[in-house]
């Protein structure tokens, strides 16, 4: 089973450690970036490369994936062949469910490439990873990303609040859920 997704404009791949300057340089070391999300804003491209070690793809001598608490694909642009983001799935323990995450480049914002890139990413995931239900959250103050899980057929739960990785900061956020075996209708 291959983990490339092509979509109309976009080709998804797992990430290697040869796009750490790029992750770097173009997302995860930029505040901006992570204004908004529950990791903190890479200090150095060390951190980028123990992320992507962290998230790399693990799969069998024959190619078939092998279950994994995250599933993260970088989003490269076909017409340009530029990476410029990443997202997937990221197990939630509170939850016991797969959580969405993406963040792109702020070049690349407000241009769809996110709500494309995740509708394939969702599809992919009922379809050959068996996953039935996925959580997706956002800080209240990220209009955005409320665009995205709402185009992607996500259906607001509750409102929380949620922890950065530091323990220490926390931000309002609103949480949804999308049930995957209704993926046909959204997806």
């Amino acid at each position: 089973m291959t983990n490339i997704i092509e979509t109309e404009r976009l080709i998804l791949r797992p990430l290697t450690l040869a796009d750490a300057d790029t992750a770097y340089y173009g997302w995860t070391g930029d505040p901006e970036v992570a204004k908004y999300v529950s990791w903190l804003p890479h200090h150095s491209i060390d951190n980028t490369i123990e992320w992507l070690k962290e998230i790399e793809w693990k799969q069998d001598g024959a190619g078939n994936i092998i279950p994994n608490n995250n599933y993260i694909w970088g989003f490269v642009l076909k017409e340009t062949n530029e990476l410029f983001g990443s997202g997937g799935l990221i197990w939630e323990e509170n939850w016991q469910l797969f959580q969405v995450g993406y963040n792109i480049k702020k070049t690349h914002w407000n241009r769809g490439y996110t709500t494309e890139a995740m509708r394939n990413i969702l599809k992919f995931a009922a379809e050959k990873l068996a996953i039935k239900k996925v959580a997706g959250g956002h800080a209240k103050e990220n209009f955005a990303s409320a665009k995205v899980l709402e185009k992607l057929g996500f259906i607001y739960d509750r409102d929380d609040i949620t922890s950065h990785v530091d323990g220490i900061r926390f931000f309002d956020s609103r949480e949804y859920f999308l049930d995957l075996e209704m993926c046909e209708a959204v997806c």
